[in-house]
């Protein structure tokens, strides 16, 4: 068993504002990127709105917000997880309220 050695990528890394650009790049460098793995691929090139993707051995763009929630989302999330902490809150308050009243009241009179 033979184990390669995986060579850093480098740090320059290319940008592209849109889809199209990247598409009229990989055009003109097919055999070299195809060559990369899409780790790599993900590394050297940042497409504004887009994560590179493999399927059946074709190059894909997929629009980053199949995997992150948007920006409403999250704030809605935070929200929710709010309210539910503060229904919460009022409940640990009223059960110590009670449970002060019911050692009250099981305290001999002095």
């Amino acid at each position: 068993m033979s184990i390669s050695i995986v060579k850093r990528g480098s740090d320059d890394v290319r940008e592209f504002e849109n889809k199209e650009d990247f598409i009229n790049y990989y055009d003109n460098h097919r055999t070299e990127l195809d060559a990369l793995s899409t780790c790599m691929l993900n590394k050297k090139f940042k497409i504004d709105g887009y994560h590179l993707g493999r399927s059946n051995k074709q190059l894909k763009l997929i629009p980053l917000n199949l995997y992150r929630p948007s920006e409403y989302q999250v704030n809605q999330e935070n929200n929710m997880i709010s309210m539910k902490i503060d229904v919460l809150n009022q409940k640990i308050d009223n059960l110590t309220k009670m449970f002060s009243q019911l050692l009250r009241s099981c305290q001999p009179n002095q």
